[in-house]
């Protein structure tokens, strides 16, 4: 049965589904307009909340100020090796396939010179003039159809084996050039990493002078104890800071459905493999300070992820801790990630759980390599043994 529909209806529908298209088209522009306009706002404000930690701390000590410019450049370093050392592995892998067509090639040549070296001793042993004689042979109309059929067919495997034969060959030829490039690109990264890895060997020797020199200053001037509880006081004050100013920015969360950050405790996965000091709430030796968060012993390098979605709130130096990340999970839940090697998100990023965000390492000023991780809650450090679970890890922890 046909279905009629009614003519002033069917206007009415298609002026009303044209309206809202109309009306949503701009409302998805302006969304995406307010989103980078409230990402430039914050790392604004996070900018100059970053630029008052720094004139703070460079008058506190130039030793301070030096260790925070090696450390940032060791950073930087570390993070260039690693992407070279990741070029150098496409490299490899591309020269690999490139000697494997090669090879292929040659094979499909070998096999294809076999076949047309039977065809020209055939075609030798006929003689020179081989149709001419089939022309003049003393044989029935039809038989000598049917040979001059059969010679044309060979005639025309044979030409088309020689073209065959030609592409091979310069199959091989293209095949060469491409892997000479692909072998001049990798002796490139090679020489590069040898002067890079130069560069953070000489790094490093004077990060440990300076630290050795930062050491002695304090120990002279007994000033550790002093510089333990205004590591502390800034940090509090940065987070603080962070609060307030999430508090104030619009944060426009990607359309994804997930779980309250509240909801995760007990569920989470630790950050990065390694040996857990369980040091939350203990008394830092010969102070009457505490620890606040974990400290996760590793090799430097390994890969520090996400415990959960969220933002990144800070990405910097900062003195203590080093190369810091902090993400803001919402209704005032952060994570702290601190003495990283390197740091591979920015402020205003938004991350995923399990994402990574950093390298394990030693910086602040740390001798032992290690990811220092606190969970906090409206400013207040909360037990991360409580939050994250034993036995849960991400996978492909290493760099």
């Amino acid at each position: 049965m046909t279905r009629k529909f009614n003519i002033p209806f069917t206007r009415l529908l298609v002026s009303t589904l044209l309206v809202l298209s109309l009306a949503f088209a701009p409302a998805t522009a302006d969304q995406k307009d307010l989103k980078e306009k409230e990402l430039k706002k914050l790392q604004v404000k996070i900018k100059k909340l970053k630029q008052t930690i720094d004139v703070k701390q460079d008058s506190k000590s130039r030793y301070t100020a030096q260790l925070e410019k090696i450390e940032r450049h060791l950073g930087s370093i570390s993070r260039k090796i690693r992407v070279t050392e990741t070029e150098i592995g496409n490299k490899q892998l591309e020269l690999k396939k490139l000697r494997q067509t090669r090879k292929q090639h040659q094979r499909q040549l070998s096999r294809e010179n076999d076949i047309l070296a039977q065809q020209v001793y055939t075609a030798f042993t006929m003689g020179k003039q081989e149709k001419v004689k089939l022309l003049f042979s003393q044989q029935d109309m039809g038989l000598l159809q049917r040979n001059l059929v059969y010679y044309q067919y060979f005639s025309n495997a044979r030409v088309k084996l020689i073209n065959s034969v030609k592409q091979n060959i310069n199959r091989i030829i293209e095949t060469e050039v491409q892997i000479d490039k692909a072998r001049i690109g990798l002796e490139k990264n090679h020489n590069l990493l040898k002067t890079q890895i130069s560069l953070l060997n000489k790094d490093r020797k004077k990060r440990k002078i300076i630290i050795a020199s930062l050491d002695k200053q304090l120990k002279k001037q007994g000033l550790y104890l002093g510089k333990l509880k205004d590591d502390a006081d800034e940090l509090q004050n940065l987070i603080s800071s962070i609060r307030e100013i999430f508090t104030e920015t619009v944060l426009l969360e990607p359309e994804l459905t997930r779980k309250n950050f509240a909801a995760l405790k007990g569920k989470l996965a630790w950050p990065v493999d390694g040996n857990l000091k369980k040091l939350f709430g203990r008394q830092k030796r010969n102070t009457d300070l505490r620890w606040q968060g974990v400290m996760i012993n590793g090799p430097a390098g390994r890969y520090v992820r996400a415990v959960s979605h969220g933002r990144v709130a800070f990405a910097d130096w900062l003195r203590g801790l080093g190369n810091l990340i902090i993400i803001d999970h919402g209704n005032s839940y952060l994570s702290l990630y601190g003495h990283n090697e390197s740091l591979f998100k920015s402020a205003g990023e938004w991350v995923e759980s399990g994402d990574i965000i950093s390298s394990i390492g030693n910086s602040g000023g740390q001798a032992k390599t290690g990811l220092y991780f606190e969970i906090r809650m409206k400013g207040k450090p909360q037990n991360p043994s409580r939050w994250c679970k034993i036995s849960n890890l991400f996978t492909a922890q290493s760099g």
